[in-house]
């Protein structure tokens, strides 16, 4: 999901002007319906992005640590 939040942004800015800047046409509501659907798409994309990467870290933390206990081991 993170490859597609600058995807997500831009749908939602275009969708957000065209919808919401008091413009009326056929299908305004359909557009307004779209950026929500971009909208939710960027806050999930945002999440996926702030989530995998803390849970990367805690991975690379963990092997690291793992991997120092282990030449302890040989060491000793």
């Amino acid at each position: 999901m993170k490859k597609y939040t600058s995807q997500f942004l831009i749908g939602f800015i275009i969708t957000l002007l065209l919808g919401y800047t008091g413009l009326k046409f056929p299908g305004d509501a359909v557009v307004r319906f779209i950026c929500l659907v971009f909208g939710v798409g960027l806050i999930v994309s945002c999440l996926d992005a702030v989530l995998v990467s803390e849970n990367m870290k805690k991975m690379r933390f963990r092997n690291l640590r793992d991997k120092l206990r282990r030449t302890k081991k040989v060491q000793e």
